[in-house]
């Protein structure tokens, strides 16, 4: 039994957008009818891909929907293209943003950094906050956090 209200088979696929190929597993098309995707076309989801924790986003091609799974991912869960997987997921809030301890604290420190932060959608947050999460080094964190917060400071988002 899943703790997941949502669960379907489907095998992993590789999804050619012009030069790019990427590795996908698409939602069955009778589930479309029970998510809410004419309020949310990018619906953000949590669950689990092939047993592994995953969180992430349907994406909308041509009235389909796919997850994107990446090859840092698909690596750490052993999945290959073609493999048949169990996706299970919930819907998360669609606004809520991770944002890294760091960047959190530049924030808390900077007024008008804080103030054009607010200002922005859930989206572009979750961009600034990504930049910031992925860097695999301190100093290179840190180095993010400062240019996350000068764009703010200076409006160039």
């Amino acid at each position: 039994m899943s703790d997941f209200p949502f669960v379907f088979d489907s095998p992993l696929v590789q999804h050619d957008v012009g030069t790019y190929a990427y590795t996908v597993v698409f939602l069955p098309a009778e589930m479309t009818e029970e998510l809410p995707f004419q309020d949310y076309p990018r619906l953000r989801i949590r669950g689990e891909v092939g047993g592994a924790p995953f969180s992430g986003a349907f994406q909308p091609v041509r009235g389909r929907w796919y997850l994107l799974l990446s090859k840092q991912f698909r690596r750490k869960a052993k999945l290959e293209v073609g493999d048949w997987v169990s996706v299970r997921f919930q819907i998360e809030d669609q606004n809520a943003v991770d944002v890294p301890d760091e960047l959190r604290l530049a924030l808390a420190e900077n007024k008008y950094a804080m103030d054009t932060w607010e200002t922005l959608s859930a989206g572009k947050r979750r961009g600034l906050a990504y930049r910031v999460a992925t860097a695999k080094t301190a100093p290179t964190r840190q180095r993010r956090v400062a240019s996350v917060i000068e764009m703010l400071v200076l409006g160039e988002v």
